[in-house]
């Protein structure tokens, strides 16, 4: 290392910077909780003058029936309809510009509280955890924009799902940036250092986290609308963690015989749906940890999946011998690629 950077590292006070930081990140989340207040303020806003609109033409053509005066509200109601949407467009063209402007603004005040230099890994470090920072406090933060008033918490749970789902492609593109971000700052510490092992499980854990962002996007309760969307996180997710995968083997030609590296790479080609590499890490972990029950029951799992019976019973049976809790539902497993549909 440079003695430019030894330098750095001297003066860099890690602690401080760490706790000048917490204080940037809840004045971004208000900031960001405004902005996106102010967008469903607007969308409230025009909904309940269409609705008052709709409601009067139904009460002046129920009762008055004047042409003249229908004909005035009707033209008000599609005057509030087209600009609704002339103006929904420009903001959904302008808001993820405004978004991540205020993730940038972020970084910029993370990059002054050290002076930050390109080519001090120390400096590097600094801002990838900063970034990590803010986008698990948006994590925190994605479900609780709409707040019940205190006499109807029982509605607590359906506002924090319709928040996440209002909100889900905002909070998703501000957490893809900073996680990015966070990327390329990990690569260039590898720049600075390419034969240090905890720089490159730095880099792996940091793909690790943004194939996480878009394996939750794809599934489960945050599942976004489109389709399209679904497809192109697909990708996203499987493109990310082949380059964790990657960082993961250059730490495994390393440190061959480091458990938690066959670990990750493990969870990896788990998420890749890759079954038989998955079994391949497991009988390494299992050859470096040989009484590692935990690892034999996943080991058994994955055989019996596979149709591998006779390695899962052998793996059963000395489970059972050990007296392992989880033994009896190891079996469960049997047969489980035999099903005919």
């Amino acid at each position: 290392m440079s003695t430019t950077a030894t330098h750095s590292r001297i003066r860099f006070n890690r602690r401080a910077y760490h706790e000048q930081v917490g204080l940037l990140v809840e004045p971004v989340l208000n900031r960001l909780h405004r902005l996106l207040s102010m967008y469903v303020l607007f969308n409230g806003t025009f909904i309940l003058l269409g609705t008052f609109e709709i409601g009067l033409f139904l009460s002046f053509y129920a009762l008055l029936k004047t042409s003249q005066a229908l004909a005035i509200i009707l033209g008000l109601f599609f005057l509030t309809l087209f600009s609704y949407l002339v103006l929904r467009l420009y903001i959904l063209a302008k808001k993820p510009e405004q978004l991540l402007e205020v993730c940038e603004q972020y970084l910029r005040k993370c990059r002054e509280l050290i002076c930050y230099q390109e080519g001090l890994p120390e400096h590097h470090i600094a801002l990838s955890g900063a970034a990590n920072k803010l986008a698990s406090a948006l994590s925190q933060k994605e479900s609780t924009l709409f707040r019940p008033f205190y006499f109807i918490k029982s509605l607590r749970p359906m506002l924090e799902k319709f928040s996440a789902r209002c909100h889900f492609e905002d909070y998703y593109r501000m957490k893809e940036y900073l996680y990015q971000i966070s990327i390329e700052e990990h690569i260039k510490v590898v720049k600075c250092e390419p034969t240090h092992l905890e720089v490159h499980a730095a880099l792996a854990n940091a793909y690790v986290r943004l194939s996480s962002l878009y394996a939750t996007g794809k599934a489960g309760g945050e599942e976004p609308a489109s389709k399209h969307y679904s497809e192109e996180m697909e990708e996203k997710f499987r493109q990310t963690a082949k380059r964790a995968i990657e960082e993961f083997k250059i730490l495994s030609d390393y440190a061959p015989n480091d458990p938690w590296v066959h670990v990750q790479l493990a969870y990896s080609y788990h998420d890749l749906q890759m079954p038989l590499e998955e079994i391949r890490e497991y009988e390494i972990i299992l050859r470096l940890k040989p009484n590692d029950q935990d690892t034999l029951f996943k080991l058994g799992c994955l055989y019996f999946e596979q149709g591998m019976n006779a390695k899962g019973l052998r793996i059963y049976e000395m489970l059972k011998d050990s007296h392992y809790q989880k033994a009896a539902s190891l079996i469960k497993f049997y047969g489980a690629n035999d099903l005919p549909y």
